[in-house]
């Protein structure tokens, strides 16, 4: 049984090289998680645990070390999978980037103790190593957590809407392999002995800088591609908004004609009672109703955009041939942000209206169902749909209109994962569903 103080020892370095790992491979989606943050916690407690006692069986009990650590590598791995409910390729490229800091620290303290403390250098697991470790996080990690909530969480919070993160955790996976054969490649010096030689650190430090860079372009790369989709989301809002309005333009020129126009039948009609011809009379009152402008509009719910969208696609679908349903409550004080709830409702309502009129069938309905509380917001928009669907090897849709995906679905997707939400589309039997549900 080896004496406390070296347990210590052991357990004081195996805690360094995992807890601050962990706490910054989840503060990215510190949102997202799959259990709560209470859960997350004592989950991570119980792993640092796990990971003192596989130090200490590779410290004092067991000859094969190697495999000891492929097994802690593993399963922070799987639990970090696990823990949090984002892509795959979003946690992979989290993974690497921090594990090859990770190793990084672990270098450059090993060459610090070498330097700073040469006679327990070659000695594992002491105290000397430690506090080197701890020195050499507390100037990297630094930095690196500025990264993380300044860049890193805004470039990893929405979905882009290409299949970016697919492909991208291949760039930290590249600069693993290049510094790892640049230290242990054809090489017959044991790790201790590399670690030990300043070139060796500052070789890695090099490496791991260039890699640094690239992580903060591609980062702001994904960012600025969130801003591109966030205009065309309010580029397409304004132009809904200018329809709505030469819509609104039609209605007051048409009211004025009919004002205009007003005196001059009420002075027919009142020729036709002075010479008691009833029944023309009759009939041209008929006549004059039926010419009249429909200069109502119909409120389908409390919430006054909303209640314009419904009612502008309503003309649009009346004029297009298509049975229009709403069943709608959204109250006007709504905690959701106007301009995605017009985007919301705008790209559903307005993808409907396109599949219907693109569709050779005769019947062509859309049926929409709104409901909001003071806790979430739940909306469907059926419609009919007999054409071929579209869909990329992911199951995203294609737009019919262009090369790539949809912009309305995107953007839906977008609004769903902003308010933890889930947004579904299926089509099956001649008819398309979309549902969204927000979380407020």
């Amino acid at each position: 049984m080896p004496p406390l103080y070296r347990l210590v020892e052991v357990g004081i370095y195996s805690l360094l090289n995992f807890l601050p790992l962990m706490v910054l491979a989840l503060y990215p989606f510190r949102h997202r998680l799959r259990f709560s943050k209470t859960a997350t916690v004592g989950l991570v407690v119980a792993l640092s645990l796990v990971q003192i006692f596989l130090g200490w069986q590779a410290a004092f009990f067991s000859t094969n070390a190697g495999l000891l650590s492929a097994v802690s590598t593993l399963l922070y791995a799987a639990f970090y999978f696990f823990a949090v409910k984002v892509k795959v390729g979003k946690t992979g490229f989290t993974l690497l980037l921090l594990s090859n800091n990770a190793s990084f620290i672990v270098i450059t303290s090993k060459c610090l103790e070498g330097i700073l403390f040469p006679s327990l250098a070659y000695e594992s697991y002491r105290w000397s190593f430690s506090l080197c470790m701890f020195m050499t996080e507390a100037v990297v990690w630094g930095p690196l957590f500025i990264y993380m909530k300044k860049v890193y969480t805004p470039a990893v919070e929405k979905e882009p809407s290409g299949l970016e993160w697919r492909y991208l955790w291949l760039i930290p996976f590249t600069f693993y392999i290049i510094w790892y054969y640049t230290l242990y490649g054809n090489s017959t010096k044991s790790s201790l002995e590399l670690a030990l030689e300043p070139k060796n650190t500052i070789a890695l430090f090099f490496i791991n800088a260039g890699a640094f860079l690239v992580y903060y372009i591609v980062a702001r790369l994904v960012i600025e591609q969130q801003k591109n989709l966030r205009l065309q989301e309010n580029n397409h809002l304004l132009e809904m908004q200018n329809l709505q309005y030469d819509y609104l333009q039609d209605k007051i020129k048409e009211t004025r004609r009919y004002k205009h126009d007003v005196r001059h039948h009420i002075a027919l009609m009142q020729e036709l009672l002075k010479k008691g011809e009833y029944d023309k009379l009759s009939e041209y009152l008929n006549s004059f109703r039926d010419s009249m402008p429909d200069i109502s509009e119909h409120i389908y719910c409390k919430n006054t955009s909303v209640s314009a969208l419904l009612a502008y696609f309503a003309q649009i679908a009346e004029s297009s041939g298509i049975e229009y349903k709403v069943n709608a409550d959204i109250p006007d004080d709504i905690k959701i942000d106007i301009t995605d709830l017009s985007v919301l409702f705008g790209n559903l309502i307005e993808n409907a209206i396109h599949g219907c009129v693109s569709d050779s069938a005769k019947n062509k309905k859309i049926i929409i169902r709104a409901k909001a509380d003071s806790y979430s917001l739940c909306l469907a928009v059926d419609n009919t749909f007999t054409g071929t669907i579209l869909t990329d090897p992911e199951g995203g849709f294609l737009s019919s209109k262009r090369k790539g995906k949809g912009i309305g679905t995107e953007s839906v997707k977008n609004i769903a994962a902003k308010y933890n939400g889930v947004a579904k589309f299926e089509y099956g039997d001649g008819m398309f569903y979309a549902s969204v549900m927000l979380n407020i």
